[in-house]
């Protein structure tokens, strides 16, 4: 069974849109991770998700490689930067 890791961002004051690009970018990339299947991550484009503007959904082959995935060196860089400069809201749910 598949699980999907779905984070919700929202740019700390005086964070620009480039670099919240490339703080996307730096998750985009991370496909080589143990267990992705794939990762989508834009801008949102709707005003329904209470003011996060940006989302990352990451899609992994079973809930066995969500500890891997969270505690993986690439990841935890990524993480350092997003706290640095966002507000991060993740949920994570089988299919």
């Amino acid at each position: 069974m598949a699980l999907e890791h779905m984070v919700w961002l929202t740019p700390k004051a005086g964070v620009c849109e480039e670099k919240m690009e490339e703080i996307l970018q730096s998750i985009r990339v991370l496909t080589h991770l143990p267990g992705v299947v794939a990762i989508s991550a834009g801008k949102n484009i709707t005003d329904r998700a209470n003011g996060a503007t940006h989302g990352v959904l990451v899609t992994l082959e079973s809930p066995e490689y969500l500890p891997q995935y969270l505690n993986h060196a690439d990841h935890q860089a990524v993480g350092v930067t997003l706290r640095e400069h966002c507000e991060v809201l993740a949920l994570d749910y089988e299919r």
